[in-house]
């Protein structure tokens, strides 16, 4: 029977693979919307205004919901040189110190996203665009995909602490 921990795990890990799918979702929306832009322009010759903007937000959503997952699937940039260069037992201790650095990072920038967002949603402030959404509609991309990714790296720096026993 598995533990509570590996329950948690199983529950984050579907969680990064259904923002990971939404965020190939949204990719391909954006990527559709900019086709059918160029195709317009080329054919009829009229722009549509909302459409770059749309495709800038959704570079922001593709980023934070797919990065869990890629950090989750070791799918991130590492320095492979210098890390097999190491022994194993380096290699562990590495690996528990990204994941620590990692960590704080990520909770530090979850915390100042979330503030962010709290402030944008009281002060009802706006984007300077043509379609000028509030601007709390596109900053919980950060503090979700911060927190998710903090989580990751709490879980590589105790499966690398299992592994090894350090």
């Amino acid at each position: 029977m598995p533990s509570a921990y590996d329950s948690v795990v199983r529950f984050f890990s579907r969680v990064n693979l259904w923002l990971a799918i939404l965020g190939a979702g949204i990719l391909f929306f954006a990527a559709s919307i900019i086709f059918f832009e160029v195709v317009s322009r080329a054919v009829v010759g009229t722009s549509r205004l909302w459409v770059i903007e749309v495709s800038e937000y959704s570079l922001l959503y593709i980023t934070f919901l797919g990065a869990p997952y890629l950090l989750e699937k070791n799918m991130h940039v590492t320095l492979d040189l210098l890390h097999l260069s190491l022994s194993l037992g380096w290699q562990a201790i590495l690996r528990v110190i990204n994941s620590v650095i990692g960590f704080a990072i990520c909770v530090v920038l979850t915390k100042i996203g979330i503030d962010v967002m709290l402030d944008q949603i009281d002060t009802g402030v706006r984007a300077t665009t043509v379609m000028a959404p509030p601007r709390y509609w596109i900053t919980p991309a950060l503090p979700l995909g911060m927190f998710l990714m903090a989580v990751q790296f709490l879980f590589q720096g105790v499966g690398a602490i299992r592994r090894k026993g350090l």
